[in-house]
């Protein structure tokens, strides 16, 4: 009988790390129970696919992530597009994710947001024309941030506390959040004029 030769196994092309696609919280809870099925439900409903049953350990589960999977989370440290030459605003996201496997969690993130020049001049000027006062800026600032700030920044959120398996409907009111600190808002206001357009800042 004639051998049949076979040349060397190709290993599986890595795509992304694990910390790319789950947020560590959710690393952890999977390092626990890997052969969960509420874990391998949240698996099949963060990635769109399920991890087959003959990956059974936390090691199996991580080398079908990063070879199977597409990257999620975004490093800590990307830019945004919309830089601009005028200020940025450091902004907490929260919100709560509510998952086809019945399970929330609450989910957070901080980002600047960054203001052009060109559109704080803009509310400056118009405050100056209608007569108001440094206020008025602080308050079209502040309501600009609350408006635009999840699309501008799209912020990565983490996991934050415990998942919750109630019976939640993934169709739940959305709570999404952000916050940030006026008084942020006024002195940085306060540093661009003053640096930039003293003038401005004596018509206010």
């Amino acid at each position: 009988m004639t051998a049949i030769m076979t040349g060397p196994e190709v290993p599986a092309t890595i795509k992304c790390k694990i910390d790319e696609v789950f947020a560590s919280p959710f690393i952890e809870l999977i390092g626990l129970a890997p052969r969960n099925p509420v874990v391998r439900g949240l698996i099949l409903a963060q990635t769109g696919r399920m991890p087959g049953p003959e990956r059974s350990t936390f090691a199996e589960i991580k080398e079908w992530v990063e070879t199977t999977c597409d990257k999620k989370l975004r490093p800590p440290d990307a830019t945004h597009s919309h830089a601009g030459d005028g200020f940025a605003i450091k902004v907490e996201f929260s919100d709560r994710e509510y998952g086809r496997a019945r399970y929330s969690v609450g989910r957070s993130a901080t980002e600047d947001f960054t203001l052009d020049a060109d559109e704080l001049l803009e509310m400056v000027q118009t405050a100056i024309d209608d007569g108001l006062g440094i206020e008025t800026v602080i308050d079209k600032i502040a309501e600009l941030i609350d408006e635009v700030a999840w699309d501008r920044c799209d912020p990565s959120l983490d996991t934050i506390g415990e998942y919750d398996y109630d019976d939640h409907d993934s169709t739940d009111s959305d709570n999404s959040a952000v916050e940030f600190s006026r008084t942020q808002v006024r002195d940085r206001l306060l540093v661009f004029l003053r640096t930039r357009h003293p003038q401005l800042l004596e018509a206010l």
